[in-house]
């Protein structure tokens, strides 16, 4: 195979620095040491005429995207002859302000554009390429997956100690987009406490730093976990979450919207990370990669479904168990980058044939 020069232009804010999105989806596997004899890569804020192969332009890319920005950009790769290859690990043309204040018709017209006009486009699930082909039929999928060398060597927690038995912990790890997917479960958290008193304990990570999300679930025994300001970033926050949550049970609820249909699996891999025996939601997002009552237990959006599978797993400690080891294994056997990684070069190689 063809060694590939390729400049990525990641999605950053006004500091510079590269949203999570873009470790996961492009730093992080193009610059694996598997691809190392593979592949010469380059990222930055802009595109100072690199003799490249191909530049990646990564999701929004810049705080002050707009569709001058988009043209100019892609009138530049092509003028020296290069390709430009678009990346979306989201549905970006169903997001509204309601979801995401900051976003306008501005946003839109940009990925509308570069949707069209990118020589190629690299997503996460076969939903968002199905989702995405009447605006580009040159489309690649590749899954996600983690990159092994930041997550640590954790190992489910005893459910005893010293002084008898603990709390039985239930997390939930989202960005504060996922307020309403959080809140849609509440009823059957409320329900888990109260059949449950003085044996639970819900950890929240990221959205409950809306303050409408937190006063939602006022009255549950719930704490509000947070990395030190230097994990915030993706590299450290992953060894961080790998290394200091100890969950017993984790919850990935999804709404049934257009936005979340072509959302990608990546909670079932983080919760995999920390041998947790997730519930997830049975939408196309999960349901997939989740194998029922195997690696996780998948169910519908009703009350008296996650109630349930929360009862159930917190009563069986074996199942938990169970779950939890088997979802760690399949991540490590088959979602790492060590595992998967040839596949972003292959993908990549497709679209610049």
């Amino acid at each position: 195979m063809k060694r590939h020069r390729l400049h990525v232009l990641f999605e950053h804010g006004e500091d510079l620095r590269p949203f999570g999105s873009a470790y996961i989806r492009l730093l992080r596997p193009l610059t694996h040491p598997g691809l190392a004899d593979k592949v010469d890569v380059t990222w930055g804020v802009t595109y100072d005429d690199q003799e490249v192969d191909a530049v990646i332009l990564d999701r929004f890319w810049r705080p002050d995207v707009s569709l001058q920005l988009a043209e100019d950009v892609l009138h530049r790769v092509h003028r020296l002859g290069r390709r430009l290859i678009y990346a979306l690990d989201d549905d970006l043309l169903s997001l509204t302000a309601g979801q995401q204040s900051w976003f306008s018709d501005r946003h839109r017209q940009v990925v509308r554009f570069l949707l069209a006009q990118a020589d190629g486009v690299l997503v996460t699930t076969p939903a968002l390429a199905e989702r995405l082909t009447p605006f580009n039929h040159r489309i690649e999928i590749v899954p996600n997956a983690l990159d092994e060398r930041l997550l640590a060597d954790g190992t489910p927690s005893s459910l005893d100690t010293p002084f008898g038995r603990r709390h039985i912990t239930i997390g939930y790890m989202g960005t504060q987009s996922h307020g309403d997917d959080l809140t849609m479960i509440l009823p059957a958290l409320r329900r888990a406490a109260g059949d449950h008193p003085h044996e639970l304990e819900f950890q929240i990570v990221g959205v409950a730093e809306r303050a409408e999300t937190l006063e939602a679930m006022a009255g549950l025994p719930v704490r509000v976990i947070h990395p030190r300001w230097e994990e915030v970033e993706y590299p450290l926050f992953t060894l961080w979450f790998t290394s200091r949550l100890c969950w017993d049970i984790a919850l990935a609820p999804l709404r049934d919207t257009p936005l979340n249909r072509c959302k990608s699996d990546i909670k079932f891999l983080d919760y995999c990370a920390i041998r947790a025996a997730g519930i997830y939601s049975g939408g196309p997002a999960y349901s997939s990669s989740v194998r029922h009552l195997e690696t996780g237990w998948l169910v519908e959006n009703d009350v008296d479904a996650w109630s349930e599978a929360l009862e159930q797993l917190i009563v069986d400690d074996d199942l938990r168990r169970r779950l939890a080891g088997n979802a760690s294994a399949y991540l490590h056997s088959a979602r790492t980058l060590a595992c998967t990684g040839s596949r972003w070069l292959e993908a990549v190689s497709n679209l610049l044939a």
